[in-house]
């Protein structure tokens, strides 16, 4: 959830759908502004794809094993009344990975140091490629200055404000929307198939993903590649407990149906085939599940349809 949420003199009943972490994070930040907040949730447990398994003495994360941008939830922890130290025990990864080739080489990524991490890939793969790399890492840091604030620190509230913005075309050749990580044209084959992994990790094609992608090892390597004490599925629990004591209501077991609507505007849900109405409903599931199951086929509906298949 992007911008402020300040307190409120009337207070809504907000429903949300998925308690994965952005559910359970966008309702407890409307619960401490003073919302009435309600989260529906399908399976039996919160936090999505955030879960750490335990076999015995051992924890198993069964999503995604590493935190970066650890300033997000510090910041989600203060706004809503509590301190993430207090909370989560945060231990460095360091070597934050290591790449090894079926030749035998290599490379040791240092966890916030790009000049130890250079120094390995030039040991392993020559000064051509520590050079490449750094130059990779240059060109990927400048395309996150100019994403993070409209994509990610700010509400984009439609194409046309990102089209109002005065340096949009500078911007865009800097982004290369129009690229694929393939498409960055990295000669040394090892760091192609490293950055590949950007796009293949989520279940993408390097040949088609947005060679903004890249970004991401750039966040890793200046924010640094973190675990929790006590696996992944530590932060879901520790954001659950803070919706519990802001007071939202989660509901798990709780299979929504449809998003009602009337005279172009939500009215509520109809959640284990009972209809319950709620002044707003934020959706914290997969897009194209809310369009094709969730919304009735309106124009507007049908047209996002379209839009979704063909990505």
């Amino acid at each position: 959830m992007t911008g402020n949420v300040g307190n409120v003199q009337n207070p809504e009943k907000i429903a949300v759908i998925g308690a994965g972490i952005g559910g359970l994070c966008v309702a407890a930040r409307l619960a401490k502004a003073g919302h009435n907040v309600t989260i529906f949730e399908a399976s039996h447990r919160t936090g999505g794809k955030c879960r750490t398994e335990w076999i015995g003495r051992y924890a198993f994360d069964t999503g995604p094993s590493l935190l970066t941008l650890p300033a997000v939830y510090r910041d989600f922890f203060q706004r809503t009344g509590d301190v993430m130290g207090r909370v989560l025990d945060l231990q460095e990864v360091n070597p934050s990975f290591d790449y090894r080739f079926h030749d035998g080489k290599s490379v040791k990524f240092s966890n916030l140091s790009r000049k130890k991490t250079l120094a390995s890939i030039e040991n392993s793969l020559g000064a051509d490629a520590a050079a490449e790399w750094d130059r990779i890492m240059l060109q990927s840091e400048a395309m996150w200055d100019v994403s993070r604030e409209p994509f990610i620190e700010s509400e984009l509230k439609s194409p046309v404000s990102l089209l109002k913005r005065p340096r949009l075309v500078r911007d865009l050749k800097t982004i290369s929307p129009w690229k694929s990580l393939r498409g960055l044209n990295i000669d040394n084959p090892y760091l192609s198939k490293i950055m590949d992994r950007y796009a293949t990790y989520s279940g993408s094609d390097p040949r088609y993903a947005p060679a903004v992608l890249s970004t991401i090892a750039f966040v890793e390597e200046a924010f640094g590649a973190w675990h929790i004490k006590g696996g992944i599925g530590t932060l879901s629990e520790k954001i659950t407990e803070r919706c519990e004591k802001l007071g939202v209501d989660i509901q798990l077991n709780s299979y929504v149906q449809e998003i009602s609507q009337a005279a172009g505007r939500v009215t509520g849900l109809v959640v284990n085939g009972n209809k319950q109405s709620f002044d707003r409903v934020v959706a914290n599931a997969d897009a194209q599940f809310v369009y094709d199951t969730l919304l009735a086929p309106t124009n507007k509906v049908v047209k996002v349809r379209k839009k979704l298949a063909k990505q």
